[in-house]
């Protein structure tokens, strides 16, 4: 949240990276599946001192829910009474977001005393690795330095070839809803995206598997595990999820704590109620007013977006949103506009806030040709007065086009 950034220590903290920038903010490398390798990792984790190797690791990938999955997991192994840190991506507002213990931001000084000497130690070794996979090993480091026992890892793209994949020692891996997403790198086909994803499985090492909407997608995930022998496990639809989470919560929400539930009593603990607090999901089906309704959701993809328009359906039942939207490149902006179309909602299309650009032109067009009632398109939005009193809202299509919503109704 905007109260947890500091913008001079978050800019020095950045500065130490300053040389490592391109592959995190330049999409089009970001992208580059020439960029796309785990090789530079074994030598990075040397450098760090092979942080992995004394923590007890969660590995979690998917097209949807994977961070929220995440989150839930951490929260619930911390009301187990054990220590648990998460590493997730991207921020919105502060990096400290993305090293969490037991549902605490991490500092800046913190952070700082490691990464001075470990950046010293990559230049010294003459090392040339992305932000990301620098932020990764980061975050184990830290993990290790607050002596957590537990790490849930939550993949940035794909799996297999991810820089939190590089550990080869895991309790369990997760598998959340596969789609379409990160075409360049993971293939076009849900197949090749599945085995992108099943990359982060290990040999005789549990896998929870969420309902996939695809079943060919499945099945490439089914056939991995068993050459593997990796157990196959499926969420806990017996567990009460509803009375664990805030009144309300979407249908997708409950299937994602239902997988979090699952990789508990994998690891053989038990989570305490009364010890539970469930973690700010943000834009995730975040509700920030209630009346007029105001909901933050980063759905940017086809079938996240489909997902989302149901939960509107069975939460607002009658209600007629205006929904901003706003994506980035490399998105299915088709997918994320069919995804929507069924929805009772105008729409005002904007330009996310994020550094990384915007495909506002391609989603103009995608959502002209697929009929969508388009209330207006503004490039820039910066002020409530731009947006429809008195009316619900929704804003959704990037997490960068939730924070928008987050800032201009002062969450």
């Amino acid at each position: 949240m905007l109260q947890d950034f500091d913008a001079s220590r978050e800019n020095a903290f950045f500065q130490l990276f300053q040389e490592y920038f391109d592959l995190e903010k330049d999409v089009g490398k970001q992208h580059d599946v020439a960029n796309y390798s785990l090789d530079r990792l074994i030598p990075l984790a040397a450098a760090a001192g092979n942080p992995e190797k004394s923590l007890k690791l969660i590995h979690v990938a998917g097209t949807k829910g994977k961070g929220t999955t995440s989150y839930l997991t951490g929260a619930l192994i911390t009301a187990s009474g054990h220590s648990c840190g998460v590493f997730s991506s991207p921020h919105l507002d502060t990096v400290r977001e993305r090293f969490q213990v037991d549902g605490r931001l991490s500092e800046y000084d913190e952070l700082e005393a490691l990464a001075k000497p470990l950046c010293a130690e990559i230049r010294s070794r003459g090392l040339h690795p992305s932000l990301f996979e620098i932020f990764t090993v980061l975050a184990l480091q830290y993990f290790q330095a607050k002596d957590v026992e537990y790490v849930v890892l939550e993949t940035g793209i794909g799996g297999r070839l991810d820089a939190t994949n590089y550990p080869e020692e895991k309790l369990v891996t997760a598998i959340t809803p596969l789609s379409y997403d990160h075409m360049a790198l993971l293939g076009n086909d849900i197949r090749q995206i599945a085995a992108e994803k099943a990359g982060i499985l290990r040999r005789n090492t549990p896998v929870v598997l969420s309902r996939q909407p695809y079943p060919e997608g499945e099945a490439t995930i089914l056939q991995k595990a068993s050459e593997l022998q990796a157990p196959v496990l499926r969420p806990d639809t017996t567990c009460d999820a509803a009375s664990w989470l805030p009144a309300g919560a979407p249908p997708y929400l409950l299937e994602n704590f239902q997988s979090a539930w699952r990789i508990v009593e994998v690891l053989g603990l038990q989570p305490d109620r009364a010890a539970f607090r469930p973690p700010r999901l943000r834009a995730r089906f975040e509700r920030i007013r209630e009346n007029p309704p105001v909901v933050l959701d980063a759905a940017h993809n086809g079938d996240s977006a489909r997902r989302l328009a149901e939960a509107v359906a069975v939460c607002y039942p009658g209600c007629h949103f205006v929904c901003v939207l706003g994506s980035v490149p490399g998105k299915d902006v088709s997918g994320i506009v069919e995804g929507l179309k069924g929805m009772d909602a105008e729409f005002i299309l904007t330009n996310p806030e994020t550094p990384r650009g915007s495909a506002l032109p391609q989603l103009e067009e995608a959502a002209r040709k697929a009929g969508l009632k388009i209330r207006a398109v503004l490039p820039t939005l910066v002020s409530v007065e731009q947006l429809p009193s008195g009316e619900p809202i929704l804003f959704t299509g990037s997490f960068f086009t939730a924070l928008i919503g987050e800032k201009l109704f002062h969450v």
